[in-house]
């Protein structure tokens, strides 16, 4: 129980307050100014009215307006005050206007809300117990800030000082739960919190006609906002498990009886995760049961009035006939055929009543009914089931057993013609469930299952319209040995032979090469490739495989993309895009052939090692795709990252505005584009004088209006409206937005981005009151959603994210080291106030320098601290880290050396210590230029150019690493000479000073020789893309040239290898529209390298 109990740290991101209305009290005067916020004007009137008429409502305004002011030193007022009253344990404001403006005036203040503004809301509430408009707005201020502490205290004092109102007892109830749950609630009082929640409820609900005993006479009805809380509350980490099971399974069947279905479905989760199964398997069969009673009840109905129609119709064309004999017609004659138009119009009105019927007996169906029917068919409900059966010993004729059921009840919804709104899918993907569950406890894993197989293409061949398709069938593909692989393809290749729809056709080849794909991809550490059990060798990728895969999709693909009967008439009709598909197929199994997941060096860029002509065949191959059939998500998310991969970050933005990303959808999607991004492309940040806006404004805006503003409007309205159940959801929103990587990751890339176009940030990282409490007991969390790229490979292959990304996803490690390098980088750069001129410069300096190496010394330990995981990193990225690490020891080291120690002895440790750090700057600096310098010695010449535009992410770090040293130095050597005007002739120190600025001068010149490289690098390929002669070169690059592309790691290219290449350059230059298609995506390729050499000219160096 300890362990459920331990809760991290809260990340306090103070909300935006709007302005509060002054108080009718208040003449016109004072209420235009305050609306026209002329604060000089309303702290002089608000002084006036003080001292006429000693209302502390006007001492509050005068807070206000001193806080708003242009004096700073006036701006601390509202928060001082605050303190003061906080302190003071009889400080009381008992008017909630006054009170009010004391949090107004606090508002840009970084203040604990619970241990201060709370604090006095709590008090003012004791105050007046019976203003229940008081109490009622200090409980709303209190939400509106995530207070939950002093929300508990207020509703509580609501509770006792308004007994007659149930809503004061359900909110204290829910008050007491949020706050039990809650990290900032001590450790001590959180299972006594939750205990004392937990009995109050019952004690309130018990009486209710839900959970009224049996003959008991029944109160108010609950509602399901109630429901939810007292399941809730069964469910927290306080409540023993058995108490938590026991409650459930008295009342489940209750709640859906009535129509709570979703807190049914709750309850139905908080079991599978209690792995209570012996209860799960009696609730979930009692629904089936039922819902099997009520359905063949319904349908036996249904059939009722099936044959009273046919009946009908029968006596109805029996008349007729009669009729045209006496009539002297020839009865065998006088029988209409079945397809004239008297039967077609007898059937319609015979299916019109029959849907009436069907339409009545939902109508007249209870409510009861009606929930049976509904959970019995909830996948939920269906996977509890087979869950519950899976965990018994001998679960074979268990399994058999609900799959009867199963069967019997879509047979019942068949016949009632209930089956046309259901997901048959669902079904079959529960039977196939069942089949492969059997399957494994009675057979060895070296058997065949012929069953399984068959069951598996049934389920394809009935399915293959549906994008979930694949997903549904990988976890049961990968549990196939070698032969029923073997099988399976087989038999799949004859299933589709047979089928005469070309789409269908299409979208079942599809299906064969994500299965083939799935299997080459997870043989990472195999001896044998798992789909055609080839033997590999370490490190190495299937070729046969890949090849296979994407030779196999391109064939289909050109097959496919010329026909625009298919293209124009058939694909918008239909549920799928198998063209898309095999363009990204093609493309991942091109990624893999050109290895670009192998051999990679943290300290290289991912396609130093790689075989470039299939990334281009890739890239190519995408685009043309794109280019012609522009709505497909996956496809172009993947393309957006291959760009990105090679420099033409222009052409990936273009294609990545077109998703229109922003509001909720920017934290899952935001890095997939934006992640590493300043150092890859600074072009795309706005210079000192362009009136664009920078990039990652719309993160930034994003997370300060629903932190800030939204979610906590959003919660105090739920509040109000009694909506507890998206109360917990909205602070766990809020939660996982503060302890986003992104949002630390957006505000550092802005801050990096604006720092490589003008050379200096505008305004220091912690000034940021998004980021500004962060601390490295926070722990941070990547909220990306990587599901929107295509990923065909299994749990045991390397994911897509990781196959086309500059190098690892973003972690809490690297948000810490990013935010405190960006500290450290403000702390050294900040600009001193000129007019200061202080009384007593030596004492003056003293206190500066003294602060100056606590400050490193804080930031230089919590560098240490979160520098554990260089897995987290790129090798530019650990570099640069470190280098920012060292300096921060050799400011502090300076400003010890010569400010706070006195004896000799630890002057020359001092010294000692500088010459370390130093040493280990120059070290890592030298490294991290050597392996931005380092071009493959096999790339042929005109392929080394290449290099240049994928070792951007490098030419970033390093010349942050050359930028902070260089601020680092003059930071110090500003210091010193500021020390040195003030030593007194003759003193021992002089020496020191020299002796320390020559070293720093030294880290300045290997600084300034770092971005001699980088300006060397980007006139290089400034020169490069201006030149000619690019159309050639990207042709020799991506259709094979024998003369001029050596295979990267190989001494030669086997005649297999040069045969499939002419076939793949071949095939692929004619899908994508020959030279002309072409010479289109080239000319996309090479304008966005101009445009990012642009860029990089731009940035400040030297």
């Amino acid at each position: 129980m300890a362990g459920k109990d331990r809760r991290k740290p809260t990340i306090q991101v103070p909300p935006i307050l709007p302005q509060p209305m002054p108080s009718q009290k208040c003449d016109a005067t004072l209420q235009t100014v305050w609306h026209e916020q002329n604060w000089p004007l309303v702290l002089n009137l608000a002084k006036q009215r003080y001292k006429a008429t000693k209302d502390p409502y006007y001492l509050a305004v005068e807070y206000v307006a001193k806080s708003f002011g242009d004096n700073p030193l006036d701006r601390v007022a509202g928060r001082d005050a605050v303190l003061k009253l906080v302190a003071d344990s009889t400080g009381v404001v008992k008017d909630a206007d006054t009170l009010d403006l004391y949090e107004f005036a606090c508002s840009d203040a970084r203040m604990d809300y619970p241990e201060t503004i709370g604090v006095l809301r709590s008090r003012l509430v004791k105050a007046v117990p019976k203003d229940w408009s008081s109490s009622h707005r200090c409980l709303l201020a209190c939400i509106y800030h995530s207070d939950w502490q002093h929300a508990q205290e207020i509703t509580a004092s609501m509770d006792k000082n308004f007994p007659g109102d149930k809503n004061n007892r359900v909110q204290n109830i829910f008050a007491a739960y949020m706050y039990s749950q809650s990290p900032a609630c001590p450790a001590k009082s959180h299972e006594l919190l939750a205990k004392l929640a937990k009995l109050k409820a019952d004690k309130e609900f018990e009486s209710r006609d839900l959970f009224a005993p049996a003959g008991a006479s029944l109160g108010t009805r609950i509602s399901a906002q109630e429901t939810w809380l007292w399941l809730a509350l069964q469910s927290t980490p306080q409540t023993s498990p058995k108490d938590t099971i026991a409650a459930i399974q008295k009342y489940a069947i209750k709640l859906l009886e009535y129509g709570l279905n979703d807190i049914f479905i709750s309850a139905i989760r908080e079991l599978q995760k209690l792995e209570a199964w012996g209860e799960l398997y009696q609730i979930c069969t009692q629904v089936l049961e039922r819902a099997i009673s009520i359905g063949q009840k319904e349908a036996d109905h249904i059939d009722e009035v099936k044959a009273q129609l046919a009946q009908q119709r029968h006596a109805e064309n029996k008349k007729k006939l009669s009729g045209k004999k006496s009539l002297g017609g020839d009865g065998e004659s006088a029988q209409a055929p079945a397809d004239t138009p008297d039967r077609t119009n007898d059937d319609k009105e015979d299916a019109i009543k029959l849907q009436d019927a069907l339409d009545w007996l939902v109508l007249e169906r209870s409510m009861v009914d009606n929930a049976y029917l509904s959970l019995g068919a909830d996948p939920v409900v269906w996977s509890a089931l087979i869950n519950s059966v899976s965990k018994k010993e001998n679960f074979s004729q268990s399994l058999k057993q609900t799959r009867k059921y199963l069967d019997k009840l879509m047979k019942a919804f068949r016949r009632s013609g209930e089956a046309k709104d259901l997901d048959h899918g669902r079904y079959d993907r529960a039977v196939l469930r069942i089949l492969f569950l059997r399957d494994a406890q009675s057979a060895p894993s070296e058997a065949v299952s012929n069953t399984r197989i068959q069951h598996l293409i049934i389920y394809i061949t009935k399915n293959y319209w549906d994008v979930s398709c694949f997903d549904s069938i990988k976890v049961f593909v990968e549990t196939l040995n070698h032969e029923e692989v073997r099988i399976f393809f087989d038999e799949l290749t004859k299933e589709t032979m047979k089928v005469k729809d070309l789409h269908k056709s299409l979208a079942l080849v599809t299906i064969s090469l994500k299965i083939r794909y799935l299997l080459a991809a997870s043989s990472k550490n195999a001896t044998n490739c798992k789909c055609c059990d080839l033997k590999l060798r370490k490190d190495s990728v299937c070729y046969s495989c890949y090849t296979t895969i994407a030779e196999s999709a391109l064939q289909y693909y050109k097959g496919a993309i010329y026909n625009l009967a298919f293209r124009e008439k058939v694909l918008p009709t239909k549920n799928g895009d198998p063209l898309s598909e095999f363009a990204i197929i093609g493309a991942l199994s091109l990624l893999q052939l050109a290895r670009i997941s192998m051999y990679r060096d943290k300290e290289k860029s991912p396609l130093y090692s790689a075989d470039i002509q299939y990334i281009f065949q890739a890239i190519a191959w995408l685009d043309s795709y794109l280019t012609a059939w522009p709505k497909n998500d996956p496809l172009r998310m993947l393309l957006i990252k291959l760009y990105l991969l090679i420099g033409c970050v222009s052409r990936a933005q273009t294609l990545w505005d077109k998703f229109d990303v922003k509001n909720v959808i920017l934290e899952p999607l935001g890095s997939l584009f934006f992640d590493r991004i300043s150092s890859i492309a600074p072009g795309i940040f706005p210079n000192g004088t362009s009136v664009s806006s920078n990039p990652m404004d719309k993160f930034i805006n994003y997370y300060n209006m629903a932190i800030r503003r939204n979610i906590p409007k959003q919660t105090v309205d739920a509040f109000k409206h009694r909506n507890w159940e998206s109360i917990p959801s909205m602070a766990t929103f809020t939660n996982d937005l503060q302890r986003s990587c992104s949002l630390v990751m957006a505000v550092v890339e802005k801050h990096r981005g604006m720092r490589l176009r003008t050379g200096r940030s505008t305004e220091a990282i912690r000034d940021n009151p998004l980021i500004c409490h962060l601390t490295l007991d926070h722990t941070l969390r990547d909220n990306t959603d990587y599901s929107y790229l295509p990923n065909f490979g299994g749990k045991d292959s390397v994911p897509t994210q990781v196959l086309v990304s500059h190098g690892p996803s973003l972690s809490s490690a690297r948000a810490h080291l990013s935010w405190l390098a960006e500290e450290f980088v403000d702390f050294v750069s900040a600009v001193p106030n000129r007019d200061h001129k202080p009384s007593k410069p030596s004492s003056a300096v003293s206190i500066d320098h003294k602060y100056a190496n606590d400050q490193c010394t804080r930031i230089g330990c919590m560098i240490e601290e979160a520098f554990t995981e260089n897995s987290d990193l790129t090798g530019p990225e650990v570099h640069y880290y470190r280098i920012v690490l060292n300096l921060t020891k050799l400011t502090s080291d300076v400003f010890a050396l010569y400010t706070l120690y006195a004896v000799s002895e630890s002057k020359s440790e001092g010294r000692a210590m500088i010459e370390e750090s130093i040493k280990n700057i120059l070290a890592e600096l030298k490294e991290q230029s050597d392996h931005f310098l380092d071009v493959p010695a096999n790339y042929p010449s005109k392929i080394r150019a290449f290099h240049g535009f994928v070792a951007l992410h490098a030419m970033g770090m390093l010349r942050e690493s050359a930028l902070v040293i260089k601020l680092t130095a003059s930071f110090v050597t500003a210091a010193l000479d500021k020390m040195k005007a003030l030593e007194k002739s003759g003193r021992s120190n002089h020496n020191e000073f020299t002796w320390t600025s020559n070293q720093l001068k030294t880290l300045t010149s290997e600084a300034v020789a770092a971005e001699k490289q980088i300006e060397k690098r980007i006139k290089s390929l400034r020169e490069l893309v201006q030149g000619g002669g690019w159309i050639e070169r990207l042709h020799a690059w991506t259709f094979f040239d024998s003369t001029e592309f050596t295979l990267l790691g190989s001494a030669e290219i086997s005649q297999e290898q040069t045969d499939f290449r002419k076939r793949m350059a071949t095939g692929l230059k004619e899908a994508i529209g020959g030279q002309s298609g072409f010479e289109d995506w080239a000319g996309r390729v090479v304008e966005s390298w101009q445009d990012l050499i642009n860029g990089w000219s731009a940035v400040k160096l030297g």
